[in-house]
């Protein structure tokens, strides 16, 4: 666990596989320090040869210096809004003038806890999922075809789960030189799990197998049981989880919207 896990009182742990059937892995997660705080993200990469792998790591290495080059009078929203813009201008600017990258993307979802505060930027399919009391929510949107659809009253939940068109996403870094980005923000609580990751996990997993997951102990034994979970679904993705949860936090100030979407 970081050290400074241990001083905002959180338990935090990810892992990341390339999974039983794909030859590499083009998920890239990362977690560093921030302004007293944690961020935290993971990218799911698209492209063929290796440009996934390229897009979802140079997307990580983008997001973490801008957050760093960021004025220190911004607030977290407006960092992290401004560093996912820079992830998706270089993926684009790449994918233009270097032959091999053309078409690389990634979705990315990247999250900042910073005293009681979590501020989330998400774009693409991976998840944010919150665990508070028996409540399992999941606090981002995918923004694919079949979510759309589900959206709209053309397609139940359940059918979206095995459509042929699950995995086409409607938003991603990379594919355009302007992107859409929803931004959440929300006030934590004592006990919160948060459970961020691709849709190698959540794509076969549910609300039952997340429960049993997070209710298995410590961050890091949660990531091993969810991932252990989701091969033994049938995953053929890669797969990347990072856990948090919640021992203890201030109270933050000001108050703020206990969460909200944003573009």
């Amino acid at each position: 666990m970081p050290a400074l896990a241990r001083m905002l009182d959180i338990d935090f742990h990810e892992i990341t596989d390339k999974g039983p059937v794909r030859e590499q892995n083009e998920d890239s997660i990362g977690h560093w320090e921030h302004d007293g705080g944690l961020m935290f993200a993971v990218a799911d990469g698209l492209g063929g040869h290796a440009a996934g792998e390229v897009a979802s790591s140079v997307t990580l290495e983008v997001l973490a210096k801008s957050m760093t080059e960021a004025p220190a009078s911004w607030p977290v929203t407006k960092r992290l809004r401004r560093a996912v813009q820079d992830a998706n201008l270089e993926l684009h600017s790449k994918s233009l003038v270097v032959p091999e990258l053309h078409g690389m993307a990634t979705t990315l979802t990247a999250s900042v806890v910073q005293g009681g505060m979590l501020v989330t930027a998400h774009v693409g399919d991976s998840r944010l999922l919150l665990l508070r009391g028996d409540e399992l929510r999941q606090l981002t949107k995918d923004h694919t075809w079949v979510a759309e659809q589900v959206s709209y009253g053309r397609l139940t939940a359940e059918a979206a789960r095995t459509h042929p068109r699950r995995h086409h996403l409607t938003r991603s870094l990379g594919s355009e030189l302007i992107v859409g980005i929803d931004v959440l923000s929300f006030t934590l609580e004592p006990g919160d799990v948060l459970i961020q990751c691709s849709d190698g996990i959540h794509g076969v997993l549910d609300e039952a197998a997340f429960r049993a997951g997070v209710a298995t102990g410590s961050a890091e034994q949660a990531c091993g049981h969810l991932l252990g979970a989701a091969i033994e679904a049938g995953s053929e993705d890669n797969l990347s989880v990072q856990v948090l949860a919640v021992r203890n936090c201030p109270a933050p100030a000001p108050a703020r919207p206990w969460w909200r979407f944003g573009r």
